[in-house]
């Protein structure tokens, strides 16, 4: 269900995009997709909150203190406000500076995006509330629910010619719709309380997850910052195009961890086995993986030449490399989300290296949209073949291993 509802998302969001791309020219393009991928570089924070909402909920949920989890979703909450005053405020002082790094046309489309972050904080809470308890239907409506106030405003806006600025809006728009109805949808007023949740252990664990989630970053959005400061303006915006079928393939392979990771969290609290699930986990993300890369490379490029121009026409082989390389990434991101419901962070450190590695390639090679991905794949296929070594080698000293409870401590 949350795939389906996922994929819906994305394709009304591939809609607005491809509404973008037909109606603005490739550098406004790029500026309007800039938006987006500096709105995913700060998802360290949204889903850092998300993450440590659901793990810690799920616990709680599982040992019969529901009250204890609406005490932290309370707390979680202000923090989200708090983070985003903060970040938002960056955006909106700093905004000539990003313009000026960058090379967009107007600082105006960073302030507009600066409001909207407090929203988009506080709305991760409420999902992962919703991820823990595995309300996923309602869950999957936030995500239809934001597309549909996005596509809507934005095709208006941009019409009645406000450009890269109409298209902000509609991003920061869709937060405070969003917003709204995650925070009403996710409420409890349970009074059965337990011990409660210790505040030091939920920091404590916030920094681990803070490790996967940078690592996530750099992999999903240094490839964009690079193109958009080295590439001309028409080149960033086709290498944009691009990244979205990249984008989509992460996004649609994400509701597989967001299933997985409470699952295993509950299980890992009641000391039952969970490797079935990574497993099945895997083959879901190979399957998207899959028809996501053999569809851009027999429609890709000749899509897109019919709806956003003849400009695009030659890019159903990078379309392709692009999806199968955000597939390998995937995989290290469900098997390092996986370890991470279990306390375990050392698969995380590996993505993140895997990510270092990738920013520092880009740095040293980015002479085209060809060398970009290449470097890319060198270095998440790195990552999958040394995942792989390991899950092996535990499995070689451990093989009868039986299913116990493992102590609530930070596990290498």
């Amino acid at each position: 269900m949350l795939a389906i509802a996922m994929l819906v998302s994305n394709a009304g969001n591939y809609v607005l995009n491809l509404f973008l791309g037909r109606v603005l020219t490739p550098a406004e393009f790029s500026d309007a997709n800039l938006m987006v991928t500096f709105l995913f570089s700060l998802t360290s924070i949204a889903l850092c909150l998300q993450l440590v909402a659901a793990r810690f909920i799920a616990r709680s949920d599982e040992n019969g203190y529901p009250g204890d989890s609406d005490q932290l979703a309370r707390r979680l909450r202000w923090v989200a406000l708090g983070a985003g005053i903060v970040t938002g405020a960056a955006l909106v002082g700093a905004a000539p500076f990003w313009s000026s790094v960058f090379h967009t046309a107007s600082p105006e489309p960073f302030m507009i995006l600066g409001i909207g972050v407090p929203f988009w904080l506080v709305q991760a809470v409420g999902r992962g509330v919703m991820q823990a308890r595995l309300l996923f239907s309602p869950l999957a409506l936030s995500f239809v629910v934001e597309m549909i106030a996005r596509l809507g405003l934005g095709i208006v806006l941009v019409t009645l010619g406000l450009g890269v600025n109409g298209a902000t809006i509609a991003l920061t728009a869709s937060f405070i719709v969003t917003c709204a109805i995650v925070t009403v949808t996710s409420r409890s007023r349970s009074t059965v309380m337990g011990d409660g949740i210790s505040g030091s252990e939920v920091r404590a664990y916030a920094a681990l997850v803070s490790i996967l989630l940078i690592g996530q970053i750099i992999a999903n959005n240094s490839d964009i910052f690079v193109a958009k400061a080295t590439f001309t303006p028409t080149d960033a915006g086709i290498y944009a195009a691009v990244a979205l079928v990249g984008r989509a393939v992460f996004f649609l392979a994400w509701s597989v961890a967001t299933v997985v990771f409470p699952v295993v969290a509950r299980r890992h609290a009641a000391g039952r086995e969970s490797s079935t699930v990574l497993g099945g986990g895997i083959v879901a993300v190979l399957a998207i993986g899959a028809a996501c890369s053999l569809g851009a490379l027999w429609l890709g490029g000749p899509v897109l030449g019919v709806v956003l121009g003849p400009a695009y026409a030659h890019l159903s082989l990078p379309l392709a490399a692009y999806a199968a390389m955000t597939t390998l990434f995937a995989i290290g991101n469900l098997v390092a989300s996986y370890r991470l419901s279990q306390s375990r962070v050392t698969e995380s450190w590996l993505l993140l290296a895997a990510s270092v590695l990738q920013l520092s390639l880009l740095l040293i090679w980015h002479d085209g949209i060809t060398t970009l991905i290449a470097v890319q794949a060198i270095a998440m296929g790195l990552l999958v073949v040394v995942l792989a070594a390991r899950a092996l080698a535990g499995r070689m000293r451990q093989p009868a291993r039986a299913s116990t409870p493992e102590p609530e401590e930070v596990l290498l």
